[in-house]
């Protein structure tokens, strides 16, 4: 068996591994960008506190614009998003602690609440300019904010499309959808555009878009259906000249339309193959295009999980390079003259970048480095792109991010760590992670899996996993691993697997229907999604009945799928790591399955943490997470028999490599 050499977590030089501590409080993010004569502004997200800070970024520094006390974020649809928005002089942003709209006026350092509706939270905050107002998504829960409300109270909370003056008084514009989204405000303040949607869709498989008109005091006039086909509309947005754009799945991959008065119809000329301009909207705020003044379209278009900018004009779409060696790009705004978003990279830090846009498609544009973008000190392992056929699909492969442990001198079968994504409804992208880095700086391999269901590879891809669940994603990653073996560069005596949230089901599936793994790591993860059904929130509250089935129709499904219902098919040490105050996983799964692995006799960790939710955000809990997670496996390493015949795998040496790119 190769064992990794062990750890001295004593220094950040190329020599040494990256500890736990600096592995987590070495990455701040940062998203919702918005540019304000020519400074950005945006939310970073600080990772030694957990907070979010809505900062101004200038000359390569991050100045926060708020007191030490409040955090930037947004828990509408219990994942936010869209949680701040310039208003005139002012700042208006969603305070986490008690989910009220409050606002900072310029020259200010102590801001005052707008809002008082304490049973209501609130996201996508958008500034009427034109009526002195916000426009927002609201979520209203439990109780009611006065009597005229008591008649709309139910168990589910009631999301709306709200109005929101200075005084904190609401008004609605649209309600009786069970969600909303992305409000869009026409430059003259005449219309207002928003996608809304039904249970037991979801915004990635079906919505839809509406427009109203709005009269001089903001009265919003009959609804109007804009959307002409059953597909996952996102994102509508006024060009500077009134037209009304949206991002649709319509031919498989997500992209840019415009409303010609009749229908939606697509940009004219050829769009860039296989590429998508938005992804799966878990969070509000989602911004993958704008315009500049002189009515260019600029969009981050995303292939095979990389990220481009592309320039949209004459009817021809042309890819911009960068000075940054970006591999993901989002957040992205507009002052009409200059462009602003977050750039991820393979080999650095995300940066915070301000393009000025030279007219001539062949000159690269002038780019700055507002902020971030430092290049680590130690060594790392930078992705490539594979792509995994599974034996009983000719025409499907699965593409995965491969990061070769450290270092690499010699081509010995290494341990593999698979590293499995949350959502499923969601994706991974080839950006520098010093999680991932801390496991191959001690030896691992690691295989980070889009696994079918994932979003950026089209439709119908994404698609692949309905009533799938816990069958197909687990068929992906064990066909990961298995060629990994096979082409000799996996050792088949080390292979583990760890996944979040959803992730963390799949890695409990997987345990139960493969003999591949050693041991694996679950954070968060459910267990038994027929309870999930149950208590979970609303805006996932039907997405079980996709995922696997109608309980009330096929509960038999349930009970194969539910990795507790088969945690006698579990025969490796399992870790766990669950918050206390996870709205989405109740912990209560948690404890069952470990109980239920322990009455088996299987080896189990568990560690509970009381101040965190769904996704853990405190450094010092994340870094105790990877430390306890190296030591379990190392200790499993340490301990396990040969299984290369047992799990029925020939080696193939290092001949006939992965497909790559």
């Amino acid at each position: 068996m190769s064992l990794p050499a062990p750890s001295t977590d004593t220094g950040t030089d190329k020599g040494a591994p990256i500890s736990a501590d600096d592995a987590v409080t070495a990455l701040a993010d940062y998203a919702a960008l918005s540019l304000h004569d020519g400074v950005v502004y945006g939310v970073r997200y600080e990772p030694h506190s957990g907070r979010n800070r809505l900062c101004r970024f200038q000359e390569g520094q991050a100045q926060s614009l708020l007191p030490e006390r409040f955090s930037v974020r947004s828990r509408v649809h219990e994942y936010g998003g869209g949680a701040w928005c310039r208003g005139g002089t002012r700042w208006l942003f969603v305070n986490d602690e008690d989910q009220q709209i409050w606002q900072l006026d310029a020259g200010a350092t102590e801001p005052s609440r707008v809002t008082t509706h304490l049973n209501t939270r609130f996201a996508d905050l958008h500034w009427d300019r034109h009526r002195h107002r916000l426009i927002a998504v609201s979520e209203q829960h439990g109780g009611c904010d006065s009597h005229a409300e008591l008649a709309h109270a139910s168990d589910e909370p009631i999301n709306r499309l709200v109005a929101i003056d200075l005084q904190g008084q609401l008004t609605v514009l649209a309600e009786g959808a069970d969600f909303y989204s992305s409000p869009a405000l026409s430059p003259d303040g005449r219309y207002l555009a928003w996608i809304e949607w039904d249970h037991p869709q979801q915004p990635w498989r079906g919505t839809r878009l509406c427009r109203v008109a709005l009269d001089r005091a903001g009265r919003a006039g009959s609804r109007q259906l804009l959307s002409d086909i059953d597909a996952a509309w996102a994102q509508p947005r006024f060009s500077r000249n009134g037209v009304l754009h949206a991002v649709v799945d319509r031919d498989n991959w997500w992209r840019i339309e415009h409303y010609d008065g009749v229908r939606f119809v697509p940009l004219p000329g050829a769009a860039p193959e296989r590429t998508e301009f938005t992804t799966a909207p878990w969070q509000f705020g989602l911004a993958t295009y704008g315009w500049s003044d002189d009515g260019t379209l600029y969009a981050t278009g995303q292939r095979d999980g990389y990220s481009t900018l592309y320039r949209y004009r004459s009817a021809c779409w042309e890819p911009l390079t960068l000075t940054l060696p970006a591999t993901r790009l989002h957040a992205l705004c507009s002052d009409g003259e200059r462009l602003a978003c977050v750039a991820e990279c393979a080999d650095r830090l995300p940066a915070v970048l301000m393009l000025h846009p030279a007219p001539d498609a062949n000159t690269r544009p002038d780019c700055t480095l507002v902020q971030g973008g430092e290049q680590p000190t130690t060594r790392i392992s930078v992705p490539r792109l594979c792509r995994i056929r599974l034996p009983h699909a000719a025409t499907t492969d699965i593409p995965c991010f491969l990061y070769r442990p450290q270092p690499s001198g010699d081509d010995r079968p290494r341990p593999l760590l698979i590293w499995l994504h949350g959502g499923p409804t969601a994706a991974t992208a080839p950006v520098y992670r010093p999680a991932i880095q801390y496991w191959t700086q001690r030896g691992f391999m690691v295989a980070d899996v889009n696994y079918r269901g994932s979003t950026g590879f089209g439709r119908d891809y994404r698609l692949q996993l309905a009533g799938q669940w816990g069958r197909a994603d687990v068929e992906d990653v064990e066909a990961v691993a298995r060629q990994l073996i096979e082409q000799g560069l996996a050792d088949p005596e080390a292979i583990f697997i760890r996944g979040n949230s959803a992730g963390g089901y799949t890695t409990l599936a997987a345990l139960a229907h493969s003999a591949l793994f050693v041991g694996g790591a679950s954070l968060y993860g459910v267990s038994d999604p027929a309870r999930l059904n149950a208590v979970t929130h609303k805006f996932e509250s039907r997405y079980l009945h996709w995922l696997i089935a109608d309980p009330a129709i096929d509960p038999a499904r349930y009970r194969q799928r539910s990795p507790l219902h088969n945690a006698a098919a579990i025969r490796v040490p399992v870790i766990f790591f669950q918050g206390e105050n996870d709205r989405v996983v109740l912990p209560e799964q948690t404890r069952q399955m470990v109980a239920q692995l322990r009455e088996n006799g299987v080896e189990v960790e568990a560690h509970y943490f009381a101040d965190e939710g769904h996704g853990f955000r405190k450094a010092g809990n994340q870094a105790r997470v990877l430390a306890r997670e190296w030591a379990f496996y190392r200790r499993l390493m340490g301990q396990v028999l040969p299984r290369a015949r047992m799990i029925g795998i020939k080696r193939s040496g290092n001949s006939g490599p992965l497909a790559s790119s």
